[in-house]
């Protein structure tokens, strides 16, 4: 809870607003603002993941990568936003918008639909609401949708379009732009700052129980906190339009939201992820997202054990600190019509 506590405090300045690979639709609003009310984008993700085998310790501690591969990902999303400008004429009301729309969303695991809705009362900030859906399968070892056995210490496939993932979420954003204060086309030194609350679940999983969803796994029912960041340089005449670093901070608000026999897994973990990013402008409505995530995970204080003969569960285990280590490179393609 103490953890919660602090990052409330700092995103209390700084609200929300969302870059990270769940919140796509915001995305484009870095790279161009329409001026026809409807918006329609098309997203394509790809994701490589070398291994990074845990380092048994204690505090915090570096992960170097161990193995070539361990695994990749896909996706598409179709997202379209309709704009209603609102009334203003003073320089910081006059873009005022409400804007209402959809996603949907599938990988070879999983399919998601979601409703969102955004409205800046003024220039610098931003609210937010989101409602997100989903269910899953098993594709190539990749469990889009499953529930933890305790007795046997692993994740079971649960059965699609009958047991759904749900997520619904709240926030706000802060973003600044320099050359607001300092007019000029190489002065847009970009901040922005959120904190969301979000409140998720599976259906048909009972309060504490662990589940998986899109191979994102020891999730629980209820809620949790995101806050986000990112500090960028947009180039003006450059195909590359935008370079940076982001950083992102989640995890839930209490370690009891965890059934109690999980105590010893520190259900309140920060999870951190920084990464540097560009943007490659490929074509007037063509852009291409480059990002290197270097994430912060539980670390454990001894290796992976036997439990009644059986492999040992993360879920088992002590955490003790953070581990450090190379998640992922993911490239993000975008097509605006």
């Amino acid at each position: 809870m103490k953890k919660a506590i602090v990052l409330a405090a700092f995103v209390a300045l700084a609200p929300f607003f969302a870059f990270a690979q769940d919140d796509i639709a915001e995305q484009e609003e870095l790279l161009e603002q329409k001026k026809s009310p409807h918006a329609f984008s098309l997203f394509t993700d790809f994701a490589y993941y070398p291994y990074s085998g845990p380092v048994a310790g204690n505090g915090e501690r570096f992960a170097p990568i161990s193995g070539a591969f361990d695994g990749v990902q896909l996706g598409v999303t179709g997202v379209y936003n309709y704009t209603i400008p609102l009334p203003g004429s003073k320089p910081l009301t006059k873009d005022n918008y409400l804007k209402v729309g959809g996603e949907f969303q599938i990988s070879p695991a999983t399919l998601m639909p979601s409703l969102t809705a955004s409205y800046s009362p003024i220039a610098f900030l931003v609210f937010n609401t989101r409602f997100t859906t989903g269910t899953g399968w098993e594709v190539l070892g990749s469990q889009g949708l499953a529930s933890y056995n305790a007795a046997n210490g692993k994740y079971e496939n649960l059965t699609p379009f009958k047991h759904w993932f749900y997520e619904f979420s709240l926030g706000g954003t802060f973003q600044f732009d320099a050359a607001a204060l300092w007019p000029g086309d190489w002065h847009h030194i970009v901040f922005m700052a959120s904190y969301e609350f979000r409140y998720n679940g599976m259906s048909g999983m009972a309060n504490g129980d662990p589940w998986c969803w899109a191979a994102d796994y020891h999730r629980v029912n209820g809620p949790y906190y995101f806050v986000y960041m990112l500090l960028g340089y947009q180039m003006p005449k450059l195909k590359v339009k935008m370079a940076g670093v982001q950083a992102e901070f989640k995890g839930c608000y209490s370690d009891g939201q965890f059934d109690s026999r999980y105590k010893a897994f520190d259900g309140d973990f920060l999870n951190v992820s920084l990464s540097p990013f560009v943007v490659v402008e490929l074509g007037k409505n063509d852009n291409l997202f480059i990002l290197l995530y270097f994430d912060r995970r539980r670390g454990f204080d001894s290796k992976q054990g036997k439990v009644n003969g059986r492999d040992q569960s993360f879920l088992e285990m002590n955490c003790s600190g953070g581990e450090w280590y190379f998640r992922r490179i993911a490239l993000r393609y975008v097509h605006s019509f």
